[in-house]
């Protein structure tokens, strides 16, 4: 009976200490400053309130993060000119990061990339315990979705996430594209004269 009740509070205090480590919806992301592939420092607090961040930590050793890299392009690509920016935080310790460069370049990671060899961020401020993991942090600098592991349909399901957020999409004014489309016409007249 003793080893019992040890036991069953020995699984509790576990479960309460994971469970202690993990963000709520809501609350402020932990703010941070990290240097890019190119030497530059980037400070979470100040890339925030144009709209959504997408942090997402990630290592060249991780087979799970090289299925998720597609993903996170295309999720760029199709929100950039929204106010959307992604960070993909690389974990590699200093064993490991010099490839992380060529990684980046072989899989055309066109999105910022940072450095958290020592695991300050990752480990200390986000508590991650496995990755890839990602957060979602609004115009206001808070936590609004956190992913856990590869998800396939990420994009999709993050671009529905973050769209309350994002700024609005540009519209071709429809007057515009008439005076355009006229103008390139009659260049072409003139070219013809």
């Amino acid at each position: 009976m003793k080893k019992t009740l040890v036991s069953s509070l020995v699984i509790v205090l576990i479960l309460s200490a994971v469970a202690f480590g993990q963000f709520k919806n809501g609350q402020k992301a932990p703010d941070f400053t990290l240097p890019d592939l190119d030497g530059n420092y980037v400070t979470l607090s100040e890339i925030t309130g144009e709209g959504p961040v997408y942090i997402n930590f990630w290592a060249t050793w991780c087979g799970p993060c090289k299925k998720e890299i597609p993903s996170l392009i295309k999720l760029y690509d199709e929100y950039k000119d929204r106010g959307f920016k992604l960070l993909g935080i690389s974990t590699d310790g200093s064993r490991s990061v010099g490839k992380v460069k060529s990684m980046v370049k072989d899989r055309q990671m066109n999105f910022s990339i940072l450095l958290d060899t020592n695991k300050e961020v990752s480990s200390r401020k986000y508590k991650c315990r496995a990755i890839p993991m990602g957060f979602l942090v609004d115009n206001d600098g808070n936590i609004v979705h956190t992913v856990r592991g590869y998800v396939p349909g990420l994009e999709k399901m993050l671009g529905e996430k973050m769209e309350p957020f994002l700024m609005p999409a540009e519209k071709e004014n429809p007057e515009e594209g008439e005076a355009a489309k006229k103008t390139s016409e009659e260049d072409k007249e003139e070219t013809k004269q």
